[in-house]
């Protein structure tokens, strides 16, 4: 009997574990769409220079917990965010709306993507 304990705590603990992940994952990516939404609304008001910032602060954040996503989730789909921040950031620099709009759109659907990769659903488990 003392063999299926074992076992069964060791799976528990994975569970845990990928819950906590997935909360962790889908908390850190959440603010950030928050931000990609705020710096759009700053190059709508024509204030360019809190777009770039707000942009340049995302960024640095995101880089910082590169490490951990490098981790935990396929790298392709980083390597695709890394792009489209720095699409939207040229598009910031060059204060083209339209374009930095559909970029940081695009952007914010990628983050999403990353973190519902993580999540504990029927179509990630199977």
């Amino acid at each position: 009997m003392k063999f299926f304990w074992l076992p069964t705590g060791v799976l528990a603990l994975l569970l845990g574990l990928s819950l906590w992940n997935a909360a962790a994952v889908k908390g850190l990516t959440e603010p950030w769409c928050a931000s990609l939404a705020r710096a759009e609304a700053s190059a709508e008001r024509g204030d360019w220079d809190a777009a770039e910032s707000i942009l340049s602060e995302t960024r640095a954040d995101w880089e910082a917990r590169h490490p951990y996503f490098h981790i935990v989730t396929a790298h392709d789909e980083l390597d695709e965010a890394d792009a489209l921040f720095a699409q939207a950031e040229s598009f910031a620099a060059e204060r083209d709306e339209g374009e930095l709009r559909a970029s940081l759109a695009a952007l914010a659907v990628q983050l999403r993507v990353i973190a519902e990769m993580q999540q504990l659903t029927l179509k990630n488990v199977l």
